[in-house]
């Protein structure tokens, strides 16, 4: 039996760590895939100090080395640093670079993310956009964008449910995320309709402070619900509720959360950014938020669809068949895995 270890900072709710816990287990052929954590689970945002800690990067390291994999799949950038760590404690497998934003954390990223990108033996990404723009100058390695779809759709609410003003969000409370334009997009909602009521599920990046203070501000407390972290299948059960998915995002690369939303039945509104705009379509699977627009503009959009039920519901239809038949994220890991693998091995008999 052949391993595959997906290496990753630390078993958090952020898309890597949801994608890659589907693909735990997954199997092709002889090849098993499992997954391997630099730090034990961080739960807050304080607790991401200790994974600056570099005895714990080189203890990562040696434990990596001694599982003896096969591969190795590199995701984030304290993830790349354990990897070339590796390399002086004995690893010898071939290695992948995974890609899964359009830009990078911050300096140290950008310089450990291209140094790898010359020494991996394949880039992968969790789109298009993550691969063009993290790497604007092609790498010489095979490149392939994996496939982000996690499930078939599964549609939440009744099929024949009309519209209500409920909108939910899931996600990590940062920058990225912009939530305080999330939340004046509501406001202006909720000042055309009373009875609107908006659910923000997910950790703090950072924002929630603020974003719990201009609810205040704005006298919101009784119409948005901040949950915290949820699991999946709680997210699920709460977006039932829900008739549109709110993200405001500044950039993003595949944008899973979103993918998600479409295939439990949710209309997306949406900022057109990273691979967004190649699975969504404004005004037939989505509502796109203008990146530099005012929110009335995109509040009239949702307002003419609860007037509208059909509308609505033609819109939903279509977002429920909007990422066509793609493979799922474990099978598309796998065959991707199986392929470096075979690569490695043509290499070495190349060269003995």
């Amino acid at each position: 039996m052949r391993q595959v270890i997906h290496l990753m900072p630390y078993d958090g709710i952020g898309g890597v760590e949801q994608a890659a816990a589907t693909a735990e287990g997954a199997r092709r052929g002889d090849l098993v895939l499992a997954r391997m954590f630099v730090f034990e689970r961080v739960r807050d945002r304080s607790g991401r100090w200790a994974t600056f800690d570099p005895r714990i990067l080189w203890a990562a390291a040696g434990r990596l080395t001694r599982a003896a994999p096969d591969l190795v799949i590199l995701s984030l950038w304290r993830s790349i640093l354990v990897g070339g760590l590796a390399r002086l404690r004995g690893c010898r497998a071939p290695m992948v670079l995974f890609l899964h934003n359009v830009r990078d954390a911050h300096a140290v990223d950008r310089i450990v993310t291209r140094v790898a990108a010359r020494r991996v033996a394949a880039v992968w990404a969790d789109s298009a956009a993550s691969l063009q723009q993290r790497l604007p100058r092609p790498p010489s390695v095979p490149t392939r964008v994996i496939s982000y779809q996690l499930c078939r759709a599964e549609l939440t609410c009744d099929v024949d449910s009309n519209p209500e003003p409920r909108l939910i969000f899931w996600g990590r409370l940062a920058a990225q995320k912009d939530p305080l334009r999330m939340l004046a997009i509501f406001a202006e909602l909720h000042a055309l309709r009373p009875d609107a009521k908006l659910t923000v599920i997910g950790p703090d990046g950072g924002e929630e402070a603020a974003l719990r203070i201009e609810i205040a501000r704005r006298g919101l407390e009784h119409a948005v619900t901040l949950t915290g972290p949820l699991p999946r299948e709680q997210i699920a059960t709460t977006a039932a509720y829900a008739s549109f998915y709110l993200q405001t995002s500044r950039y993003e690369g595949m944008a899973l959360s979103v993918m998600e939303a479409m295939q439990m039945g949710l209309v997306p509104v949406v900022t057109p950014v990273g691979e967004i705009v190649r699975y969504s379509v404004d005004g037939q699977s989505a509502i796109w938020i203008p990146v530099d627009g005012d929110a009335r503009t995109t509040v009239a959009r949702i307002a003419a669809l609860l007037d509208e039920p059909d509308a609505w519901r033609s819109m939903r239809s279509a977002a429920l068949v909007a990422l066509g038949d793609r493979p799922l994220y474990a099978q598309d890991v796998m065959a991707a895995a199986d392929e470096v693998l075979a690569g490695s091995n043509r290499v070495r008999v190349l060269k003995g």
